[in-house]
């Protein structure tokens, strides 16, 4: 059972789940697919490109595209790729050990908030 620092010896429920192998892996899913999302997102925004304008490029249509970009449908490397394209971006994978704060890239909205903050 996980012990949460703050309240001393008394488990967490977020404790628990995240010592379930399939949990974690779950969570490790889904927070990708959240950080690819939002900076596809975050793109569009600073191109200044609707979705309408992105789907007419990708010869997809409007719906298809906002269901990518509200997670409800599959978002594979090759969509990424296609719509990274359309955009005129690459990406740049970069792992880094979980749990080791000091390797943690800065997210788009990081680099945002820190750009604004200068």
């Amino acid at each position: 059972m996980a012990m949460d620092t703050k309240r001393g010896s008394e488990p967490t429920l977020l404790g628990e789940y995240l010592e379930d192998p399939e949990f974690a892996k779950l969570l490790a899913q889904e927070d990708l697919i959240l950080e690819v999302t939002e900076t596809l997102c975050e793109l569009l925004e600073k191109e200044k490109i609707s979705r309408k304008e992105l789907a007419d490029r990708l010869g997809k249509s409007k719906g298809f595209i906002s269901q990518l970009l509200n997670g409800g449908r599959n978002l594979t490397l090759r969509t990424v790729a296609d719509i990274l394209h359309v955009l005129g971006y690459k990406v740049a994978l970069t792992p880094y050990k979980e749990g080791d704060p000091g390797q943690e890239p800065e997210t788009p909205s990081q680099v945002k908030q820190s750009k604004s903050l200068a």
